[in-house]
């Protein structure tokens, strides 16, 4: 390991609930670090939100003292990985119902900058798998699971993302902005997304979106299979039971509003999907 990033990991588990502050000279005394080294990896800590100066009242104002404590940015990824950890756990057994009903793969998927990443996976009861696994990510465009998440992003936002070259995957793959947006308009009105043959040749996926207690789609849970075992005929069936659980899923991670998916788009839309 690079020294300065063993410097650094040293310096920031100095920082616990016993002793949340730490003065410059304690910290170079207790690491034995000299304090030039230690004020340089405070200051670069600090440029990124890990670090923070303590506010303190001196003569009736608010100053800056020089104590440190750890910054804002770690209660953000506090909460990115409570959330990973509380979705993972809550999702799990109905992703196992999908898939004990269905016999396919159902998959958790989170939205991480451009690309969507695989949480949680409940594989299929067929010897062929998908190459889908934990940990994976995709680009935000192409693919059902990771599309839906692009869907329920601001505007200026998926533009943001779709300024970036596309690179193609498969036979289906989206080529251009304008057949994306193409993909987004139809699924914001039907609440589903659907895609084959996007991201690996010959496979089929079906996602739906999950809310968050903010509304913001942050994850999507999919079925997902080969084009073979989930005929399009049974589009409607899937659809129901993933709208179903998302809402469910949704109303635990503190979603107070009705999910606004149901049948009646299915028997609505229903010409559109064959």
């Amino acid at each position: 390991m690079s020294k300065t990033i063993e410097k650094g990991l040293h310096l920031l588990n100095l920082f616990t609930e016993e002793k949340p502050a730490w003065r410059l000279e304690e910290i170079s005394s207790y690491t034995n670090i000299p304090k030039a080294t230690v004020l340089r990896l405070l200051h670069s800590f600090m440029e990124y939100g890990y670090i923070q100066r303590a506010t303190v009242e001196r003569n009736g104002e608010l100053v800056e003292d020089a104590i440190y404590t750890l910054g804002i940015k770690f209660l953000q990824l506090g909460e990115l990985v409570a959330n990973n950890m509380e979705i993972r756990h809550i999702a799990l057994p109905y992703m196992k119902m999908l898939q004990l009903n269905f016999s396919e793969a159902v998959q958790l998927v989170e939205r991480s900058g451009h690309s969507g990443v695989y949480i949680e996976k409940v594989e299929s009861k067929s010897p062929v798998r998908l190459y889908t696994r934990v940990g994976r990510s995709a680009p935000l465009y192409a693919g059902a699971c990771t599309r839906i998440l692009l869907t329920f992003l601001p505007d200026e936002e998926i533009e943001e993302v779709l300024k970036n070259p596309m690179e193609v995957y498969a036979s289906n793959t989206p080529r251009t902005k304008e057949e994306v947006w193409r993909h987004i308009r139809q699924t914001r009105r039907d609440g589903f997304a659907y895609s084959a043959s996007e991201l690996v040749e010959g496979t089929v996926s079906i996602a739906v979106p999950i809310f968050n207690r903010k509304g913001a789609v942050e994850f999507s849970i999919s079925i997902a299979g080969f084009e073979a075992s989930l005929p399009k005929d049974n589009l409607p069936q899937y659809i129901e039971s993933l709208w179903k659980v998302a809402s469910q899923i949704s109303g635990k991670i503190g979603f107070s509003g009705p999910y606004p998916y149901g049948p009646h788009l299915i028997k609505n839309n229903g010409k559109e999907m064959e």
